[in-house]
């Protein structure tokens, strides 16, 4: 969860923006944090994708946001829930004949489980299995177990990610506000009408 403070001089500065535009204070700001909510949302997807090999589309599952700000309640959190760890099938799984490859890290090579399989044969899949990896337990063909990667919460707070995170929220919010600053400047001045 990430925290932003506003900056002071900015927020009188908006206030006064307003006050000669005819707009709300309360209003514009919510606009601002909600703004910075979809950004952050994005971020976090993309700053996840930046260190593991995973789809958009996973990564971004896990991430929501919650609640809406409002002029009476200025606060919206983006949230990364935790989530089972994800099949090898996510990371590149490749069947060979003594095991699956596959790659997780952006920056190591790929991996390899021997004795891994997807299907009865190399670059034969079970269609039931899904293109998931399993793996023989004991010395027996039963049980099996099915191998995962890494989740998308899991890739977020191993690396780290949360502390340059902050800075760019931060960042992020000190811009949305300048823009309704300049936005109702331009509204008080009849250069804007919306």
């Amino acid at each position: 969860m990430f925290k932003a403070r506003i900056d002071a001089g900015q927020a009188k500065a908006l206030i006064d923006a307003t006050m000669k535009s005819g707009r709300s204070f309360g209003k514009e700001l919510s606009a601002a944090i909600n703004d910075v909510s979809r950004k952050t949302k994005v971020k976090v997807g993309k700053d996840i994708r930046s260190v593991v090999a995973m789809k958009t589309a996973e990564a971004k599952k896990p991430i929501s946001i919650q609640g809406k700000s409002t002029a009476q309640n200025l606060q919206v959190m983006v949230r990364l829930k935790k989530t089972d760890r994800l099949g090898l099938r996510h990371f590149g799984a490749r069947q060979t004949k003594s095991g699956v490859s596959y790659k997780i890290s952006k920056k190591g090579n790929r991996g390899f489980v021997a004795g891994a399989f997807q299907g009865p044969t190399p670059k034969v899949r079970k269609m039931s299995w899904r293109g998931n990896v399993f793996k023989r337990v004991g010395s027996s063909r039963l049980p099996i177990v099915q191998i995962k990667g890494v989740s998308a919460f899991g890739a977020y707070a191993k690396n780290n990610l949360e502390k340059p995170g902050r800075a760019e929220v931060a960042a992020e919010l000190f811009k949305q506000i300048e823009r309704r600053i300049k936005l109702n400047v331009l509204r008080a001045n009849g250069l804007v009408s919306t």
